[in-house]
């Protein structure tokens, strides 16, 4: 039998195999998690850190996309503290790389990358 690990997120508490990333075990319990570098196609790199969560009792934001679950860990998505960071972070990824998206967005899977960061900005309230 595979190895699981128990934790919460957003109080919900959720058994995954050993090694499965935060993310992975926010989806399995329909938890969204913002991301903007993931693809379950590619390497992990958490480089973009959009996907950060706060764990209880720790003074640091974790990219979810990047760190495993592990037994116990108490996990929060929408902490007042992991949205502003998040906020943060999507203002100084536009303030590097200026968007020339349509500002009305159809419905449906967004697979272009300034797409998705204009989804973020609308959902953050960032203003570029």
């Amino acid at each position: 039998m595979d190895n699981q690990v128990t934790l919460k997120i957003d109080n919900i508490s959720v058994s995954v195999k050993q090694g499965t990333t935060l993310l992975e075990a926010a989806r399995t319990i329909n938890v969204r998690i913002p991301t903007l570098c993931h693809h379950e196609d590619l390497c992990v790199a958490g480089n973009c850190r959009v996907c950060v969560v706060e764990q209880s009792g720790s003074d640091r934001l974790l990219p979810a996309c990047a760190i495993p679950a592990a037994d116990g860990m108490e996990i929060h998505t929408n902490s007042l503290k992991a949205r502003n960071a998040r906020k943060q972070i999507i203002e100084l990824l536009v303030s590097e790389h200026r968007l020339n998206v349509p500002p009305v967005i159809r419905m449906g899977i967004v697979n272009c990358k300034a797409c998705r960061m204009s989804i973020l900005l609308v959902k953050t309230g960032t203003s570029i």
